[in-house]
């Protein structure tokens, strides 16, 4: 291999995964993938010896790079100062929401999880733990309850991932703010630490 050039597998993946990105899992083929990639079917095939091996391989592909995204955005929120809780919150659930790849893995998983393998929704939950951990992280500065950790996470679900996967308006911004201050505000009292 090259110096600098990614491997053939690597390659196959990234073209899958625009292709799952775009058309979902059932739609695509493995002849589109190796069109796209613009390899040969053996090597397909040599790789990954069915399509649900290869999306799983996308699936763990896509989690590595959302955990490198949301870092960068957690990191570049905490080194800000005066952010509130739920500025922060928004913030870190927009640069996952605002992700075509993110949303095709929740789309793929929820509409045709019957052709999935108890794997993939193992790899489905690793995928999930990125955002889940990088939203603890943010708020392991604010006093937040485990249940208020809850709410905000169901409101923000509805208000941000539901509509950005239905391709509907999302809840106005103001609103949404709005929305979860009230929800922690009778029960807890946001200091950030320092």
């Amino acid at each position: 291999m090259a110096r600098g050039r990614p491997s053939k597998k690597a390659h196959i993946v990234e073209s899958a995964c625009g292709l799952f990105t775009q058309q979902g899992y059932q739609s695509t083929s493995i002849d589109q993938v190796v069109a796209t990639a613009g390899v040969s079917k053996p090597t397909v095939y040599s790789n990954f010896p069915t399509k649900l091996v290869l999306w799983e391989m996308v699936l763990t592909s896509l989690t590595e790079q959302a955990q490198g995204d949301m870092q960068k955005a957690l990191g570049r929120l905490q080194s800000k100062k005066e952010v509130s809780l739920i500025n922060g919150w928004m913030l870190l659930w927009q640069v996952w929401v605002n992700k075509a790849e993110h949303l095709a893995v929740y789309r793929i998983l929820l509409g045709e999880q019957h052709k999935m393998a108890s794997s993939t929704f193992a790899l489905f939950a690793e995928f999930e733990a990125v955002l889940e951990s990088t939203l603890k992280a943010w708020i392991a500065d604010f006093s937040v309850s485990a249940v208020n950790f809850f709410a905000l996470k169901a409101v923000s679900k509805e208000a941000l991932l539901m509509p950005a996967l239905m391709k509907q308006r999302m809840m106005d911004k103001a609103d949404l703010e709005s929305q979860l201050d009230a929800l922690l505000a009778d029960s807890i009292t946001i200091k950030k630490a320092k």
